[in-house]
């Protein structure tokens, strides 16, 4: 079943292809691969118990390594300062550390687990996403924020990591006391609708990116 979240991610995938030409010259253009990446194994997991009868938690935990190296990757290289760089990518390790080692050494057929690595790699996500900010604001106080490609993937990650460990940590109450919106659990609805926010501030990034290329022209 096709939801709200995948046609966010379908949308941001094709606004990448078509502004290919003006991403390919740099770190944007892993964004292609990755974005292929998430739809597929969304979709995968998804179907996966109505197809072949098993739980999507492998997919899962490979989802949740992917995104964390990913992300990290991408803000290694929004941010100049070489101390900040090395601090992501110890943190981006010991994050894919959690992971692994929640899989094969715990209950990895349980998901309480994966949603505490989950939360952990919100936090080390949304804090690098302020920082980058934070040192951009610094670094040039007459700089237009709204036309830099980094705000959009910054604030996009950081909104959608927020709102999302927000309710991982009141999924118990949010379960117990059946709250719903539209028909639909609250504890679903609402990643799903940050994942239009998130996948639209990605697509604006992707658009800025031609802007700027022209500029340099």
């Amino acid at each position: 079943m096709i939801q709200i979240n995948h046609l966010s991610e379908l949308s941001a995938l094709l606004v990448a292809i078509y502004y290919y030409p003006y991403l390919k010259g740099n770190y944007m253009k892993w964004f292609i691969p990755f974005l292929i990446f998430v739809l597929g194994s969304e979709l995968w997991a998804r179907n996966q118990y109505a197809i072949f009868k098993s739980s999507p938690v492998t997919v899962n935990y490979l989802l949740g390594i992917v995104i964390t190296i990913f992300y990290g990757y991408i803000f290694a290289h929004l941010i100049n300062k070489k101390n900040a760089k090395v601090t992501i990518y110890l943190l981006v390790i010991l994050s894919v550390i959690g992971y692994l080692f929640s899989y094969f050494f715990l209950n990895n057929s349980s998901y309480n687990y994966f949603t505490k690595n989950l939360n952990l790699t919100g936090v080390l996500l949304v804090s690098i996403s302020i920082y980058y900010l934070y040192s951009s604001f610094l670094k040039d106080d007459n700089q237009n924020f709204l036309s830099e490609p980094g705000f959009w993937i910054s604030f996009g990650v950081s909104f959608f990591y927020i709102g999302y460990s927000v309710t991982l940590s009141c999924y118990e109450i949010l379960r117990d006391n059946n709250i719903s919106i539209f028909g639909v659990k609250l504890f679903n609805a609402v990643p799903r609708l940050l994942s239009v926010i998130l996948y639209l501030s990605l697509s604006i990034s992707f658009i800025l990116c031609k802007k700027q290329m022209k500029v340099s022209y």
